[in-house]
């Protein structure tokens, strides 16, 4: 019955060696200076187009604001309804003053 066992144990050995041979072999090769240095520079250019984008969106859309908001202030104005205006009536005339007849002399109050 021993010799069974050292044969399971050595089978055992073997399966587990080539099996961490096999997992060893796999391992995706490390990044190179150059490649990360490429990796982050296309991020920030990325990063930079999507930064001008918005900022060119805004401008476009502030500009396009003024541009609507001056039209609509001119077409309101130019068919603004007049009509009223002839309807306001003018400033009345000044009636006549005539100061009160003040019958009393004017005399110093003190002599």
């Amino acid at each position: 019955m021993m010799p069974r066992m050292k044969r399971i144990d050595s089978q055992l050995l073997i399966l587990l060696v080539a099996t961490m041979l096999l997992c060893g072999c796999n391992r995706k090769p490390a990044k190179t200076k150059e490649q990360v240095m490429q990796e982050r520079l296309t991020e920030r250019i990325d990063r930079w187009k999507t930064d001008m984008d918005k900022k060119c969106r805004k401008e476009v859309e502030d500009k396009a604001t003024v541009l609507t908001d001056s039209t609509i202030i001119a077409n309101a104005k130019l068919n603004r309804d007049t009509s009223f205006h002839n309807l306001i009536p003018g400033r009345p005339t000044r009636p006549d003053y005539k100061p009160p007849m003040d019958s009393v002399p004017v005399v110093p109050i003190l002599k």
